[in-house]
């Protein structure tokens, strides 16, 4: 019998527990709900005027009361010139959404920086970088200063910092050597072109830049076909070290230009296969038809990215489908007839 006894003081028990953790469940979701409701007020109160104001500025307008709780007035804030984010492309109505971001939010962002909890200051980070709020660069890079591990708030840190244009981000990515190309891409992407030039000086009058640095730099004025850097990628195509030439390679390739063709010759015939391989695929989009000979060397390379390069680059020439057949039919080389029907197969036998 007290065996029984036990065993339901046990069940009444935790069915107490459930039943206050589910108390707890609803009393949290209706306060959460009563919250979202508060700020969607808000919003509803104060978006047609912030409307205006982004859209006709020139009128006359009053600035609308706001909530004085700080939470729901930073909540309304941020989700409201966030949506006017994704409505508003043109660049001076990005910039009157970044007034009021400057206007309402700077200051409680400035607090949390210094104050704020670890999930706060990560948030408000996201936003000072949504938002572009260059009157908190200091802020920012004094923050990033302070923080004693590369965790997720670091390296926001330094999004932010580089999407203000913050000159001492330059520093950062020559001093930290261990950032990785990717992450380094990210922070140049954020960059202007005046610290583009900035960097680019820096490499030239010192021979301090990280490789990773060095690589992320050389591929993004590729992909962006950056004119102002051309010079600076084509001089890295005779740089000594391999890996810096390939990467000069692939982004002439973006550009589909190179200032001296002649530079390449030595590539066709380089002791690295993927120097012969990124010799053909420039040769193509260059359009160098001085070097279809070296092209067609190529289908009798040992290594098969090669070759396949070589085929694929002969076809932006006019007569390149032509040579392929020609290849394919007469070559005494296993290897040139193999990759020659198969550009031919792969791309249906007709000019490109």
């Amino acid at each position: 019998m007290r065996m029984v006894q036990t065993f339901l003081w046990i069940v009444m028990g935790l069915l107490a527990v459930q039943l206050i953790l589910l108390a707890i469940l609803i009393f949290g979701k209706q306060k959460a709900l009563k919250r979202q409701r508060k700020i969607a007020w808000v919003k509803s109160q104060v978006m047609p005027i912030y409307r205006k104001f982004i859209e006709t500025p020139e009128q006359k307008w009053l600035e609308p009361q706001l909530p004085s709780n700080k939470s729901i007035r930073q909540a309304a804030l941020e989700e409201m010139l966030i949506g006017f984010q994704e409505t508003y492309k043109d660049q001076e109505e990005r910039g009157r959404i970044t007034e009021l971001a400057e206007r309402h939010l700077a200051p409680r962002y400035k607090s949390i920086l210094k104050n704020g909890g670890w999930a706060e200051r990560i948030n408000s980070l996201y936003f000072i970088e949504d938002f572009r709020m260059a009157s908190l660069k200091e802020d920012v890079f004094a923050h990033f200063k302070g923080l004693q591990k590369q965790d997720d708030e670091y390296w926001q840190c330094l999004r932010a910092a580089a999407i203000l244009q913050d000159p001492k981000v330059v520093d950062v990515l020559f001093e930290q050597k261990t950032l990785s190309i990717g992450f380094s891409k990210e922070l140049l992407m954020r960059m202007d072109e005046e610290l583009h030039q900035r960097i680019m000086a820096r490499m030239f009058m010192k021979d301090d830049a990280p490789e990773n640095l060095l690589y992320a730099f050389i591929m993004l004025n590729g992909e962006r076909k950056s004119e102002r850097f051309f010079p600076f990628v084509e001089k890295m195509m005779t740089d000594e070290r391999k890996e810096v030439r390939i990467k000069a390679m692939k982004s002439l390739t973006h550009y589909g230009k190179i200032s001296e063709p002649q530079k390449l010759s030595a590539f066709f015939i380089s002791i690295f296969w993927e120097e012969r391989m990124y010799a053909a695929k420039l040769a193509g989009a260059c359009k160098l038809s001085d070097f279809k000979e070296q092209l067609i060397h190529l289908f009798t390379d040992p290594v098969w990215w090669v070759r396949f390069s070589a085929a694929d680059n002969l076809q932006e020439f006019e007569d390149g489908n032509a040579l392929l057949h020609e290849i394919a039919s007469t070559s005494e080389d296993a290897y040139a007839r193999d990759v020659a029907r198969h550009m031919l197969t792969k791309k249906g036998g007709g000019n490109r």
